[in-house]
C-alpha cells in the first residue's frame, strides 16, 4: 500500500505547480512519513490474504506506481520540450524581427554590449534616394487599403533588390526610400553598387502600377562621401546615418528628373568608367549653391 504514496511528491508538482515551495514540501514530506511508518509499523501479514493474494497486490502496487510515475514524468518532460521548442521559435522570430531592423554586424554588437553607443565614421560611404513621383496625388484620391498594399509592394521589391545586392536599406519616409552601400561593411565598389541597384529600381517600378492604374516613375538620387552611422533612441530604436553626403544624396533626388538617376561628383568621380552619363551644370542645390551633377543614360 505505501508504494502509491510515492507518486504524491510528484503528483503535487504537476498539479499545483513549482510556485507553491512550501505546499510541495509538506505534501513530499508526508508522504516520506507515511511509507516509512507504514513499513515499520504495520503488519506484514494478518494472516487474512493467502501468499499468492499477497503478492499480487504487491505486483500491482508497485505496476501502478510505477506506470503513475512513468506518466508524471514523461508528461513534464513532454511539456518542457514543447516549451523550450516555442521559445526557440520566439528567439529565431525576435532575432529576424532585429535583423530587420539593425544591419547583422551592428545587432550582434548591441546584443553583446547593450549599454554601449554605437556610433562609426565610414570615410567611404555612398547614400541613395528614391521617391516616387506624383504620389501626393496618389494619396490624396486612393483609399487607405490600396494606398497601404500599393506602397507595400513597391518597398517590398525594392527590399528583395536591396537584399540581392547586399546593401542595408536605412529607413523608408512617405514615398521615400533610403539605401546605403560600406555600412557597416566597406566595400570599394560602393558608389557603383548603388547605381546598379538604382537600374534596378526603375526597371522594376517600370512593371508596377499604382491604384489608379498608372505607371509608378521614380527619381533616384545618389551621393558619395564620409558618413557618420549608429544606432539612436531607446524605444522603437533606428539605424541611421548622418552628413554632408546624406543631404546631398537627398538633393540630387529631389532636384532629379522621374525615370532618371542622378549622382553627385563625388559619386560620377567614383563610377564614370563604369557608367555612361549626361553632364547636368547649373543645379541649385539647398546649402550648396549651384552644383554640376551627372544623370545616367
Amino acid at each position: 500500500m505505501q508504494m502509491f504514496y510515492l507518486i504524491y511528491g510528484p503528483g503535487a508538482v504537476l498539479i499545483v505547480g513549482v510556485e507553491a515551495v512550501a505546499l510541495l514540501v509538506t505534501v513530499t514530506a508526508s508522504a516520506w512519513v507515511l511509507i516509512i511508518t507504514l513499513e515499520v509499523f504495520a503488519p506484514r501479514d494478518a494472516g487474512l490474504l493467502s501468499e499468492t493474494a499477497m503478492l499480487t497486490g504487491f505486483v500491482g502496487a508497485v505496476s501502478a506506481a510505477v506506470i503513475i510515475l512513468f506518466a508524471i514524468v514523461f508528461y513534464a518532460v513532454r511539456e518542457a520540450s514543447r516549451a523550450e521548442a516555442l521559445a526557440e521559435l520566439e528567439f529565431q522570430r525576435s532575432e529576424s524581427l532585429l535583423l530587420s531592423i539593425l544591419p547583422a554586424a551592428v545587432a550582434d554588437r548591441l546584443k553583446t554590449r547593450p549599454d554601449r553607443v554605437i556610433a562609426d565614421r565610414h570615410d567611404e560611404a555612398s547614400i541613395l534616394f528614391a521617391d516616387m513621383a506624383g504620389y501626393t496625388a496618389v494619396s490624396d484620391h486612393a483609399s487607405p487599403d490600396d494606398l497601404v498594399s500599393f506602397v507595400n509592394e513597391v518597398f517590398t521589391t525594392f527590399d528583395r533588390l536591396v537584399e540581392r545586392h547586399g546593401l542595408e536599406k536605412i529607413k523608408t519616409s512617405g514615398d521615400s526610400y533610403m539605401v546605403v552601400s560600406g555600412v557597416p561593411i566597406a566595400r570599394p565598389d560602393h558608389a557603383a553598387a548603388l547605381v546598379t541597384l538604382g537600374i534596378d529600381m526603375l526597371h522594376e517600378a517600370r512593371n508596377m502600377h499604382d491604384p489608379h492604374g498608372r505607371g509608378v516613375s521614380l527619381r533616384i538620387g545618389i551621393a558619395s562621401g564620409p558618413v557618420v552611422a549608429g544606432v539612436v533612441g531607446m524605444k522603437k530604436f533606428f539605424y541611421d546615418v548622418w552628413g554632408d553626403a546624406v543631404n546631398v544624396a537627398s538633393r540630387m533626388e529631389s532636384t532629379g528628373i522621374a525615370g532618371r538617376i542622378q549622382i553627385s561628383p563625388t559619386t560620377y568621380e567614383a563610377v564614370k568608367g563604369r557608367f555612361e552619363f549626361e553632364r547636368r551644370d547649373g543645379v541649385e542645390i539647398k546649402g550648396k549653391g549651384l552644383m554640376t551633377t551627372w544623370l545616367l543614360k
